[in-house]
């Protein structure tokens, strides 16, 4: 009501599930103007929620996206006086002027509760026995395939509010009333489960399980940004000019239960930092794959356990006789691995099935290395610093890409090693896939994502 006219007004609600409060024209009511709570209230949470932008366009600018939601959009406030408590929602504005609306109301909370929650809220008599009906918001759970996604369980979440007395509150003081709730449309939401290899060949042992918790923040497919519900205090504990000192200490526990909770998950997950640095390793390292040789090798002198997860330490480019290698690795007890790099574009045979000249040229690099190690191996160890190498190391070729093999060219490559049992022959999808296995045995899943949610990963102790 405008408080310098002397004429009343009433206005109808129009809730629709989803959707904000939508307000019909004012009509002449006549009758007595809104208690003075219902004007304290509202015009204290009017300064409140101005405060609340103020700061994050100020000094809590970098915890705008943990913010409560009406202080980082425009809201409408309606605040409605019960006998039995009072009901406070906030509904975004989006490009129309904010306003706040204050009534009286003799219905009590807990039967406009359901109504202005969209029957999130209840308020009954016996919590336990109480029945509500589905109406209100549902999440679904379902089994997603690449064809479909199958649902197979769905829960109406509802949050039951006691009835708490007046009398129960101390005097008033500066601190900010206690609300009996205080819900927001965004919620957390944590699932509890493990990861199993599929198609396990019976009597196969594997290690424990990756078990992990997938944490989300979800947005309820509601009209409103908040609903609060506080206990009917009288007008003196709501005070406009604490409001600045509520919207801080407001915003500083927003920050307090953020960070306990990522602590929390963190320090569960302590394999989280590296998972996450090798998952970017492993994108940057594709995005090379369209290119030049030379690109590759660099990315993977700079990180070598993407060939060889074990290694104690590398060299690159070393010369055996007239011939470089593009790595040699050390792994303990002075077993060693060398390694020619072909560019990822090059194809490994030709239309008939015979190896064309790049991999022909690789495996008569390796064939080359190892003679002249056979030849000269004390030199070899002496001048070149490979202590202890076999006459016969292990060697590694990575060229191409999988997409170029047909059935027939992976049965060609296993002869081809066959032949010389101490060589393997991978595409740089066969090492990326290689390597990505061995990490994640040490660091859990990179790749298990999800939108809109953090998966930590832990394993639990065997309990014998």
């Amino acid at each position: 009501m405008d408080k310098k006219s002397k004429i009343l007004y009433r206005r109808s609600l129009s809730i629709v599930p989803g959707q904000p409060i939508k307000v019909a024209d004012s009509v002449d009511a006549g009758g007595k103007p809104v208690s003075a709570l219902c004007r304290a209230i509202a015009t204290t949470l009017k300064a409140y929620i101005q405060a609340g932008h103020d700061l994050l366009n100020g000094p809590y600018d970098s915890v705008r996206e943990i913010a409560p939601p009406y202080f980082r959009v425009p809201c409408y406030i309606y605040v409605i006086c019960c006998p039995d408590g009072v009901l406070v929602r906030y509904d975004a504005a989006g490009s129309e002027q904010t306003k706040t609306r204050s009534a009286d109301s003799p219905e009590s909370f807990a039967n406009l509760a359901p109504l202005l929650s969209e029957y999130l809220v209840h308020c009954p008599d016996d919590p336990v026995a109480y029945v509500p009906e589905q109406l209100g918001p549902s999440m679904a759970f379902g089994l997603r395939s690449e064809a479909q996604t199958t649902e197979f369980a769905k829960f109406y979440p509802i949050i039951t509010v006691p009835k708490t007395s007046a009398l129960e509150f101390p005097t008033p003081t500066p601190a900010e009333p206690l609300p009996c709730l205080a819900v927001n449309r965004e919620i957390y939401v944590q699932l509890h489960g493990e990861i199993v290899p599929s198609h396990l060949p019976d009597g196969a042992i594997t290690s424990s399980p990756e078990q992990f918790i997938a944490h989300s923040v979800i947005s309820l497919p509601v009209g409103w940004q908040a609903i609060e519900i506080y206990p009917r205090l009288d007008e003196n504990y709501w005070k406009p000019e604490y409001a600045a000192t509520w919207a801080q200490i407001k915003l500083l526990s927003a920050i307090a239960q953020h960070n306990a909770i990522e602590t929390g998950l963190r320090q569960l997950d302590g394999r989280g930092a590296a998972r996450e640095r090798y998952s970017k390793l492993f994108e940057e390292f594709e995005a090379l794959l369209s290119g030049p040789e030379e690109p590759c090798h660099q990315f993977l002198k700079s990180h070598p356990e993407l060939i060889c997860p074990t290694f104690d330490t590398y060299w690159s480019k070393r010369a055996f006789g007239q011939n470089v290698s593009d790595f040699v690795f050390r792994e303990p007890p002075n077993d060693y691995l060398l390694v020619e790099i072909e560019a990822p574009h090059r194809l490994l045979f030709r239309k008939d099935g015979h190896p064309r000249e790049a991999l022909a040229h690789a495996i008569s690099q390796i064939r080359d290395w190892v003679s002249y190690i056979q030849d000269n191996r004390s030199q070899v160890e002496q001048d070149l610093g490979l202590a202890g190498i076999s006459a016969t190391p292990r060697a590694l070729v990575v060229i191409g890409r999988s997409a170029s093999l047909t059935e027939q060219n992976r049965r060609t490559l296993a002869a081809m090693q066959s032949e010389q049992p101490r060589l393997s022959i991978l595409t740089y999808d066969d090492l990326l896939l290689r390597a990505r296995t061995q990490l994640e045995r040490l660091f859990g899943p990179f790749f298990v994502k999800g939108p809109n949610v953090k998966l930590y990963f832990f394993r639990a102790e065997t309990v014998g």
